[in-house]
Formats: structure tokens, C-alpha cells, sequence
């Protein structure tokens, strides 16, 4: 008995060191069981739980090592089934705490190893069987190692050919959406145009764009696409191509955001868009149109304007045109939801009453007030100096 308690007392030592080291990498913020992959499905572990199932079963050729080759070889190639099931357990069990499963594992391991030390061939064995033994539990132990660095590798390979894709996805969604997003912005007489534009990530779901028509006029599309990612700049993409399209048949904003309705709700999914269309004449005239996006401001005041329902809804929706005349020195102020719904580090909105008064200020100046108190969407702004003064509705 003083040997199978010396072995015990050494199992006993190992398994109060790993504990030890693993409070320690825990504090350390390392992970041993694969928290991150809390939300990856089944189908894309496979290979992890192969992996884990063939480097928990070299344990059980292990103990028999320790052991010092006493146990059968059917008992061996049990251990090692039994062993192997706790390490794809342990990741089917990713969404629970990880001390949750270090107390599910420990207690079976010991187990096992209690099992395993009663069942040890106390007897002398001869040097030979000792030796074969040993080779074959040094050559299943290579062989699961061996196989286990193989599904790992696959792993590896099949999740990075997925990132691949994905980070190609992202490109191509960026390129669509650095070539949607205007580099120039066409001058109109009597006007000074900003435009200020940061997603929150690398491709957002914002969109304007400025197109001169006939007669010195200029119309101006200011968008929100639910969603994010290469969907959203697809979304951008037709809507921003509807839009260029229109523009060489009308300059209604009404008309416009009819027919941007009923090109969404072929292409929508499911997604909707908000979204507002202004026409600027050289006199300063506004005539405007809105789908469920925030209304614009004027000299720091919200302007008052119908609000119909975000493209891509419904059908039957239709759109009334508001007029306005802008005085000498005003300034229009189009911006969206990115900017009111910035938050700070302790949950607090910059809502509306700071835009209303930041409205007054550059593009720039709002996107950088905005993106230091704390960016949490994609933001675009755009302001339009006629030259100071007050709308007058008409």
C-alpha cells in the first residue's frame, strides 16, 4: 500500500500545482478552456473537439507510466476513452464559468486515477512486460499527440480561411463604400458646403451625396442603412445608385424618396433606411422630403417637417415636401443619429439639446464633438452657409 499512497500523494501534489497555476494564468487573463469560443457553433469545433478528445487520451496512457506499466492494456484504452471524453465535454460546456468546469473535470480525473491505482497489478512483473508497456503507451502517446497537432492544424487552417474571407468581404465592402462617399464636393453659387463622415467600424451604414442639377440647384441625399458590414454597403450601393439614377429624371424630393421606397422593399430584407432628400436652389430655397431621419436644423433651431416612414417599410408609403426660405447668413445643418446618440464612458447620451446647439457650428467641429464625447455609430454631417438668418416657411 506504501506505493499506491506515495502515487496518490503525487497525484494529489500535481493536481494542487496545476490548480495553483491555473488561479495564477487566470489571473494573468489566460485562457485554458477556450472561453473565447463561447459563441462559435458546434459545426465549426469539430476539429477543436477532436483535438481536445486525442490530447485528453494521452493521459490515460500516461497513468499508466506512473503507474509503472501495471495496468491491461484493455484497461489502458479505457482510461484513455474516459480521459478523452472530458475535453470535448469541457468545450461543450464553453458557456459555462470556467471554475464550473475545472470542478467538473478535477473530480473525474481523480476518480479515474483512484480506479486505475486499484486496479494495478501489485505483482512483480517481469522487466519485458514492463518494457512493452512502456513502448506502447510511449507510442500511443506520440500517435495521439501527433493526431491531435493534425486536427488542430486544420482547425487552424479552416478558421483562417474563413477570416480570409471575411477580411475580404471587408475590403470589397470598404472599397464600395470609399467610392459611394463623394472625395469631391461640388461647389454651388451663394453656398459654402462641409461635409464631415467616420464609421464606427471599418464599413458603416451611413451614406450622402451631393449632385448638381439643372438650373444651379443642387440635391442632397442624407441616409442611415440598418445594419452593418457588407449587407449595409450593398444597401448603400443601390441606394446611392437609385438615387444618381432619379436625379436624371427629377428633382422632386418627394418623387425621389417614392421611388427609393419601392427600390428597397424589392432589396430590404427584412432591413429599413432613413433617409432625407433636399433640393437647394441658387435663391435659397429649400424643398425637402423625410423618411423617418432626423430633421434639419437652421441656425441651431430643428426645423419642423413631415416624417414619413423609413424606406423599405411599407408599400404604400408616400412623402409631402416642406419648402423654406433661407435669409442671408443661415446655415442648414443635416447630421445623423451617429451624433445625438453618441455616448459618453457613463452611459450618457449627447442627445438632442447638445446637437441643437452644436448644429450651429462646422461639420467637422460637430464630428469631433460628437466622437469625443464618446462614438458609438457611424456619423455624417453636413452643413450648407447661405449666409446667416432665419428660414421663413412658405
Amino acid at each position: 500500500m506504501s506505493i499506491e499512497r506515495s502515487l496518490l500523494g503525487m497525484a494529489s501534489g500535481a493536481a494542487i500545482v496545476m490548480l495553483l497555476a491555473w488561479l495564477l494564468f487566470r489571473r494573468m487573463g489566460v485562457d485554458w478552456f477556450g472561453s473565447h469560443l463561447r459563441d462559435l457553433p458546434i459545426s465549426r469545433l469539430r476539429y477543436l473537439l477532436a483535438a481536445r478528445f486525442l490530447r485528453m487520451a494521452s493521459m490515460g496512457f500516461l497513468v499508466d507510466i506512473i503507474l509503472g506499466g501495471g495496468m491491461s492494456r484493455s484497461l489502458v484504452l479505457l482510461f484513455a476513452l474516459l480521459f478523452g471524453l472530458c475535453g470535448p465535454v469541457v468545450l461543450l460546456l464553453r458557456h459555462r464559468p470556467a471554475f464550473q468546469r475545472l470542478l467538473f473535470v478535477v473530480p473525474i480525473v481523480f476518480i479515474l486515477y483512484g480506479i486505475a491505482i486499484l486496479h494495478r497489478n501489485g505483482a512483480d512483473l517481469p522487466s519485458s512486460t514492463i518494457a512493452a508497456a512502456y513502448r506502447f503507451d510511449a507510442f500511443s502517446i506520440f500517435a495521439t499527440l501527433l493526431a491531435s497537432a493534425f486536427v488542430t492544424t486544420k482547425h487552424i487552417n479552416m478558421e483562417g480561411a474563413r477570416q480570409l474571407r471575411a477580411e475580404t468581404e471587408l475590403e470589397a465592402a470598404r472599397a464600395v463604400q470609399q467610392v459611394l462617399i463623394p472625395d469631391e464636393i461640388p461647389s454651388l453659387p451663394g453656398f459654402k458646403i462641409e461635409t464631415a463622415y467616420r464609421p464606427a467600424g471599418q464599413v458603416g451604414g451611413d451614406f450622402f451625396q451631393i449632385l448638381p442639377v439643372t438650373g444651379g440647384a443642387a440635391l442632397i441625399v442624407i441616409g442611415d442603412v440598418s445594419g452593418k458590414g457588407m449587407a449595409a454597403a450593398m444597401t448603400v450601393s443601390l441606394l446611392v445608385g437609385t438615387f444618381r439614377t432619379l436625379a436624371h429624371y427629377t428633382a422632386n424630393p418627394c418623387e425621389i424618396l417614392a421611388a427609393m421606397n419601392r427600390r428597397m422593399l424589392v432589396r430590404s430584407k427584412g432591413g429599413f433606411t432613413t433617409c432625407l432628400v433636399l433640393r437647394v436652389d441658387p435663391d435659397g430655397t429649400l424643398t425637402m422630403a423625410n423618411a423617418g431621419h432626423i430633421a434639419p436644423y437652421c441656425n441651431g433651431e430643428e426645423l419642423l417637417i413631415e416624417n414619413g416612414f423609413p424606406l423599405g417599410l411599407l408599400a404604400q408609403s408616400t412623402y409631402e415636401e416642406a419648402k423654406f426660405k433661407l435669409e442671408p447668413g443661415a446655415q442648414i445643418t443635416l447630421l445623423t443619429d451617429g451624433v445625438v446618440e453618441a455616448r459618453s464612458a457613463t452611459g450618457e447620451l449627447f442627445g438632442f439639446a447638445r446637437t441643437e446647439t452644436w448644429s450651429r457650428k462646422s461639420a467637422e467641429q460637430i464630428l469631433q464633438a460628437a466622437c469625443a464625447f464618446g462614438q458609438d455609430d457611424d456619423i455624417t454631417v453636413v452643413t450648407l452657409a447661405f449666409s446667416g438668418g432665419t428660414p421663413v416657411t412658405t
